[in-house]
């Protein structure tokens, strides 16, 4: 019997890109079989919930010029530690929107959602992909067999489905991704994979 696991991420996340990559790739092998159920949410959206702003208000850069540019050395060095490709993301502040949203039709229709984010993590940050392009989010989809999801991808329910989510999750103590949930306990960010396991194994 497997331990479910619910794991909270964006596309736009370079963290949740390597936990992705190390659980594909299984570089990183819990003790115990897991089913890993992968939530597509909105970092922006969490954001605004915990600065009391709309759902949708303009972002607002959090990080100050340090701390941005440890993100930055950090995010280059866990490539490297993790053998994961990884090339700067085109724009460099991508819109991960459309594709999360298509991403949330996917997991609720239970649906070929792991082939989906598995093309649309490689295309943003190894292929130096638009992910809010159609005819990128086309070609991703492609390979699901799922193409006539892209058009409701990029709707107002959509949308709409896709904050909902996210403020259950903010509500469920999700504050950033990736988060992985189990029994109730957040591990937040993708070193806390090794601290995961640990606990799995208990």
């Amino acid at each position: 019997m497997s331990l479910e696991v619910d794991v909270y991420y964006d596309f736009r996340s370079p963290y949740a890109y390597f936990a992705n990559d190390r659980l594909r790739r299984k570089s990183f092998v819990p003790p115990v079989p897991v089913e890993w159920r992968w939530r597509p949410v909105s970092i922006d959206i969490l954001l605004n919930l915990q600065a009391g702003r709309d759902v949708w208000a303009p972002y607002d850069d959090p990080l100050s010029a340090p701390k941005r540019r440890h993100l930055i050395a950090d995010v280059r060095r866990c490539a490297a530690f993790y053998g994961a490709p990884l090339r700067p993301p085109q724009p460099a502040r991508p819109n991960s929107v459309p594709a999360l949203c298509a991403a949330l039709l996917l997991y609720q229709a239970g649906t070929r959602h792991d082939d989906y984010r598995h093309a649309i993590f490689e295309a943003l940050w190894s292929g130096q992909r638009d992910i809010a392009d159609r005819a990128v989010l086309a070609e991703c989809l492609a390979s699901t067999d799922a193409r006539d999801v892209l058009a409701d991808a990029f709707s107002t329910p959509a949308r709409d489905a896709l904050a909902a989510e996210t403020r259950r999750a903010y509500e469920a103590g999700i504050f950033g991704v990736p988060s992985f949930v189990y029994e109730g306990e957040v591990y937040f960010g993708n070193d806390r994979l090794d601290m995961l396991g640990w606990r799995l194994g208990k």
